[in-house]
């Protein structure tokens, strides 16, 4: 999840609380639009007093005591803040373990309760990054159950926002099990552990699970959340030792667009140095945010889908100007803030609770996190009285001074050893294809020829066209149909199949005919002199 202020708020306000929004935002609204009447005659230039007085109208609107009534029910509160303290067992922090050398111990303790879980084998805990601090990274970790774990590819599953759990991949997208309040755990027909195993991180420090017992414990950049990676990483596998040999392929979701690839490079300089011995093979990217050149068009993307009209969209194209200019001049955090201003506006100016799929009224995340409060839970998962957050906003903002950061260098060098899969939601407001895609056009590195000149095919699931994709140079780009930004909660399917044929090498589906480029420019050309009756 690529996390805007506003979105969480609205997106989380339905998972947690009783708190009625409609009202409060049919007055949001109203008042965003009364207010589109009195900026058609003030923002007519993109002078920077002009675009303060633009953002500065719509963050008044959306921080009212409305917006402040919804927040104090958010997930950035302690969501088991009722909860006993005295039977949630202990949070199991496995490095003293593994400094002691005692794997196979870490190993036994770490494993999870599985009659809590459908009977599903797991292990949980924690990996300490930052002795400092105390900052420890979660972990809740899947072996497969088809075939040797060894010869099984595996990923590793990093959430975006900056500050989301990966707590939500795996109840809400690709784990083997999900949760409805009300119905409880049932297993996943769409899960990617059916032939993978699954290694979920709560990443940075302080999302999720993780935490750190200092505000000086939170990650404010790129470097720094690589390093901590790469140490869970490098513990995990002494107790873990099997996963070494098997095919490994780092997953990241939106803004994971940055954590997947920088995790990569860290492996593959150790690699190069001879100082670990794993099989990395490629990166899987879902409608990630990697590069800020991505973003820079936002408010195309909702003219586009028809979601605002022509006048709506010069009423913030000032602000988007402005925006732009900061990414031009590499203002991280005015940047961060002005985007916010921007995205909250887009969603209120079209009438929707998120930009996550447009189709969508609701996002239906984070209903797991109820679990969370259940002692018995916290025991069987070990994390003791530590508290949850699906989304720490601390996390967040303390890393704004890198919102602008590009992971676009690590990708080039990548591409030039490891394989990646970029698909995307086709209906996603946030990271839009068609502006993700573009973003791939600028990437140099030696097989970017093979990939532009590629052909796109249709990609078929069960018969009917999921999607399109093109593949060449290493790199594999695929649009999913009818879904939006969190793709295999829309499409589970889908992107069930194209991740198992990717990580297996095998090529994706394509229809029996398929029309040859020449084919259809002869077909447009003698078209252009013909007369339909």
């Amino acid at each position: 999840m690529f996390i805007p202020i506003i979105v969480f708020v609205l997106l989380t306000s339905s998972v947690h609380t009783k708190v009625t929004v409609n009202a409060n935002l049919h007055n949001l609204i109203h008042n965003i639009v009364a207010f589109n009447e009195k900026a058609k005659a003030t923002i007519k230039h993109t002078t920077d007093n002009n675009v303060t007085i633009a953002y500065n109208k719509i963050r008044d609107y959306a921080v009212k005591s409305d917006f402040n009534e919804i927040t104090n029910n958010s997930i950035d509160s302690d969501t088991t803040a009722n909860r006993s303290v005295s039977d949630n067992g202990t949070a199991l922090i496995l490095t003293p373990l593994i400094e002691q050398e005692k794997y196979a111990e870490a190993r036994t303790t770490c494993r999870v309760d599985s009659t809590y879980f459908l009977g599903i084998e797991s292990y949980s805990g924690y990996l300490t990054v930052n002795k400092t601090y105390n900052s420890n990274l979660f972990f809740w970790y899947f072996p497969s159950t088809q075939g040797a774990v060894n010869g099984t590819p595996w990923i590793i599953w990093l959430q975006g926002g900056p500050g989301a759990s990966s707590m939500t991949g795996l109840f809400d997208e690709i784990g083997p099990f999900t949760f409805e309040p009300q119905k409880g755990l049932k297993r996943n027909p769409n899960t990617w552990a059916v032939n993978h195993s699954l290694l979920f991180i709560d990443n940075p420090v302080g999302t999720g699970f993780s935490f750190t017992d200092s505000t000086s414990g939170f990650t404010k950049d790129m470097t720094t959340y690589s390093s901590h990676l790469y140490s869970a990483l490098d513990q995990f596998l002494t107790i873990f030792p099997e996963l070494r040999r098997a095919p490994l392929y780092i997953a990241g979701e939106s803004y994971g667009g940055k954590y997947a690839p920088s995790l990569a490079m860290e492996i593959h300089k150790r690699k190069l140095a001879s100082e670990i011995d794993l099989n990395l093979q490629g990166l899987i990217m879902g409608n990630a945010y990697i590069d800020p050149q991505a973003i820079t068009h936002l408010t195309r993307t909702f003219y586009n889908f028809g979601l605002i009209d022509d006048a709506q969209k010069k009423i913030v194209e000032p602000l988007e100007e402005s925006f732009r200019g900061d990414i031009a001049a590499n203002r991280s955090v005015a940047a961060k803030s002005k985007w916010n201003y921007l995205v909250t506006a887009l969603i209120l100016l079209s009438y929707q609770r998120h930009a996550y799929n447009f189709l969508k009224d609701d996002m239906s995340v984070g209903k797991y996190s109820v679990l969370f409060a259940r002692p018995e839970i916290r025991r069987a998962i070990h994390v003791g009285n530590i508290n949850f957050r699906m989304v720490n906003l601390t996390v967040n903002s303390e890393l704004a001074p890198e919102f602008l950061s590009s992971a676009r260098p690590l990708m080039e060098t990548l591409l030039e050893h490891y394989r990646v899969l970029a698909y995307c939601g086709q209906l996603d407001q946030m990271m839009a294809c068609t502006m993700s895609s573009e973003s791939y056009g600028r990437w140099r590195w030696s097989g970017a020829g093979e990939f532009h000149n590629a052909t796109r095919y249709p990609f078929l699931h069960e018969g009917k066209v999921a999607g399109y994709h093109k593949s060449g140079g290493r790199l594999t780009e695929v649009v999913v149909r009818g879904a939006g930004h969190m793709v295999p909660m829309d499409a589970g399917g889908a992107a069930q199949a194209l991740v198992a044929a990717f990580t297996r090498d095998i090529p994706i589906s394509k229809p029996n005919f398929v029309i040859a480029t020449d084919t259809l420019k002869s077909f447009i050309k003698n078209g252009t002199n013909s007369i339909y009756l």
